[in-house]
């Protein structure tokens, strides 16, 4: 890295600290930071929820695909808004009766503690696998 490289990722991770020491406040409890404390409305969440499935692939990788192949790359925008779907009409409702934060609180509240640290720890190097492959696949495109 050059020194402008430098200075540039200094200078954003010292905004990053500033930013978080000025709002530590608004954000107390895993329930503010994941939930936006129960406050935020319907659509607000939805939006946001939404808004987290758009990457720097949703307007490159997709519209290239999109160029090469037609209409079939809405396949995979169309599978999101089901699956979206899906969770709003069948899981929404028992996931809010639970009243937990985290899927992993899910997997406590149903099936115990054990399952839990179970489920958590296998996952760890499941995770590492699959991000390991996607990111040999962006290597090799």
């Amino acid at each position: 890295m050059t020194l402008l490289d430098s200075m540039i990722v200094m200078i954003y991770l010292l905004f990053i600290g500033i930013a978080a020491w000025l709002f530590r406040r608004f954000s107390t409890s895993s329930n503010d930071f994941l939930q936006g404390g129960g406050t935020m409305m319907w659509w607000m969440a939805g939006a946001t929820a939404f808004m987290t499935q758009f990457s720097a692939w949703t307007f490159t990788g997709a519209a290239a695909k999109a160029y090469e192949d037609g209409i079939s790359v809405m396949f995979i925008f169309w599978g999101n808004a089901l699956g979206f779907f899906v969770a709003a009409a069948f899981f929404a409702r028992r996931y809010r009766r639970l009243r937990v934060e985290t899927a992993m609180e899910v997997i406590r509240v149903r099936f115990g503690h054990t399952s839990e640290q179970l489920f958590t720890w296998l996952s760890f190097p499941l995770t590492l696998i699959a991000c390991a492959i996607w990111m040999n696949g962006l290597a090799s495109f």
